[in-house]
């Protein structure tokens, strides 16, 4: 069995080449690549199942955000580091489910950093919302400055459900999800401790998404890890190494960096 699977690019935005890759790798020097303002996207992703409806990865933008960067609901210091001004904003999640008339079963965040978290307020309550292990534990989240936007932004009291991939020790990373083997979630932690990423088979090969392990084609592509927006960049360099084992072996068409366009593989 196939799911459908859609990607929506919900804006465009720059943010610090520092944080999006690191500079110190090999690769990173010998491309002469210094610090400067990246281009990025965010995007989040349609997961149709003939049978269990119709799911989301990441939340998007919520219609808050099109107001203005004087009325983003974040805090001001978080507003005064994130450069609003730099956002432009395609699709709203609110508008983008109400026009295509999609009742949402659950949300699958790759993890709670405060630009895949733009759209979750504005989402009926009683929607779940599945994070990874660890994720909700705040003294994870890279910086705890951010703290009181991102609940802000995930709004009241949400149906904040945490994965479950076993024991810790068993050295298990992968749940099928739907347990018909048509999507399935990976453990990648490092970036956030409860990061995720997923697999979505295909008759053409598969789908790919790598969340903030990667967030760049660079990245995907010279095998390099994020910069100073990971947490724990070890952690991150083995979940990366994972999911690259995972698209060689699953003979991957499509990989999707967490913040850049896709990438088809020559495999």
């Amino acid at each position: 069995m196939y799911v459908d699977f859609q990607t929506i690019k919900a804006a465009d935005w720059e943010v610090p080449l520092a944080g999006l890759l690191d500079l110190e790798d090999p690769k990173s020097k010998l491309a002469n690549l210094k610090d400067r303002l990246e281009p990025i996207s965010i995007y989040f992703y349609l997961i149709k199942h003939p049978k269990h409806g119709t799911y989301m990865i990441d939340s998007g933008v919520g219609e808050s955000f099109t107001k203005g960067k004087d009325q983003v609901p974040v805090s001001s210091l978080v507003a005064s580091q994130m450069n609003f001004d730099k956002l432009k904003i395609y699709e709203t999640t609110k508008s983008f489910l109400e026009k295509n008339k999609i009742q949402l079963k659950g949300i699958f965040f790759t993890h709670l950093h405060l630009d895949h978290v733009m759209g979750a307020s504005e989402l009926d309550r009683n929607i779940p919302f599945y994070v990874g292990p660890s994720e909700m534990d705040h003294s994870q989240f890279i910086n705890v400055f951010v703290q009181g936007s991102t609940n802000r932004l995930l709004g009241e009291n949400p149906n904040l459900l945490q994965l479950d991939f076993g024991d810790v020790n068993s050295g298990s990373f992968v749940f099928d999800f739907f347990g018909d083997q048509s999507f399935f979630i990976l453990s990648v932690p490092g970036h956030t401790q409860g990061s995720l990423a997923f697999f979505i088979p295909s008759k053409d090969g598969g789908h790919l998404v790598l969340g903030d392990t990667c967030h760049t084609r660079f990245g995907w592509l010279e095998n390099i890890i994020p910069g100073t927006f990971t947490t724990d960049p070890k952690l991150n360099r083995k979940s990366l190494d994972t999911l690259r084992g995972i698209a060689t072996y699953q003979k991957t068409k499509y990989i999707y960096p967490g913040h850049q366009e896709r990438i088809i593989s020559k495999e």
